[in-house]
């Protein structure tokens, strides 16, 4: 495993690339504001539920509901942990409380577990399967985003959160794994399903990827690179030091299961997630907060992540 390849480049440089160009299209008028909704809408209720079911279904890794529960665990914890890391830093640097700490915890505790996370498990590993493990994984990523994340901030009861996880994402999870379960992965009807859905699931990245580029575009005038030094400093301290050597720490010694070790050095390197500040604007949290911490880890990511990759990969002894 080669973690300065050409493909973790490549992947690295399409998702600069993709938001680029959404912010080219938005410029341009090619698309609006109003198009936003729209393509939101078509990514949850389609594109990834797709990918889940194309990746699950029939996922040799994923062989019984305990295994399941171990990935979906891991990814609910590694989002509550970095929550709670990202709220004690923001107070050790000073991020003003209320709404900007509450959005910086947010932001800060939530890394690039999609749009960067699938494709650079997908270069470094060449392996579908373990590509499944990590959309299982994900789903407890948005688990915890959807209920401890939301009610964190917007000040809503957790109980008020857990509607949340009825939704597509999670629905097309629990049908792959049904049928992964009762051995119906391999038939002929599923896997024609699955082929179907992983061409329609190839959208949901650079589609996703573009969407973003379309809304930097409405809201990147506002924005300061050096402004606001308490939360630039708090999220590079959050995402390339605390987390990266939590997470790593615990797939070292606490994780015997490869193919979830393999998914830990992954999330370990990634920067802030890009879609966050778009759930910030939703629930009225401070956007500039939130795009600062997805701007300024994603500027350090080309350089950063494969240092992590490198490091992370020689330490759990997978180089």
């Amino acid at each position: 495993m080669n973690v300065f390849s050409a493909d973790v480049a490549l992947a690295i440089t399409r998702l600069g690339l993709l938001i680029l160009l959404g912010w080219f299209m938005a410029r341009q008028g090619w698309v609006g504001a109003h198009a936003r909704q729209p393509l939101m809408r078509m990514i949850i209720w389609v594109f990834f539920p797709a990918m889940i079911f194309s990746r699950v279904s029939g996922n040799g890794l994923i062989a019984s509901g305990s295994q399941a529960l171990l990935y979906l665990g891991a990814g609910f914890l590694l989002i509550v942990t970095g929550y709670a890391v990202a709220m004690a830093i923001g107070l050790l640097f000073k991020v003003p409380a209320g709404t900007a700490r509450r959005t910086f915890a947010f932001s800060a505790g939530v890394n690039n577990f999609g749009y960067l996370g699938i494709p650079v498990t997908a270069a470094l590993f060449k392996n579908d399967d373990v590509v499944g493990v990590l959309l299982v994984h994900n789903v407890g990523v948005e688990a915890a985003v959807w209920t401890v994340g939301i009610a964190m901030l917007s000040g809503e009861s957790l109980r008020k959160g857990l509607k949340k996880l009825f939704q597509p994402m999670t629905v097309a999870l629990f049908v792959a794994l049904a049928i992964n379960f009762a051995g119906f992965g391999k038939s002929a009807s599923i896997v024609f399903a699955s082929d179907l859905c992983h061409v329609i699931g190839d959208c949901a990245i650079p589609i996703g990827t573009l969407l973003t580029g379309i809304y930097l575009h409405e809201i990147i005038k506002d924005f300061r690179l050096a402004a606001d030094a308490p939360v630039s400093f708090g999220v590079m301290a959050v995402r390339w030091l605390a987390m990266p050597l939590l997470v790593l720490a615990a797939a070292g010694f606490l994780v015997t299961d490869d193919s979830l070790r393999k998914v830990m050095l992954v999330q370990a390197a990634m920067p802030c997630g890009i879609f966050t500040f778009l759930i910030v604007e939703m629930f009225k949290g401070d956007v500039m907060v939130s795009l600062r911490c997805s701007v300024i880890t994603m500027l350090c990511c080309p350089l950063v992540t494969p240092v992590w990759l490198y490091l992370g990969a020689r330490w759990l002894g997978l180089s």
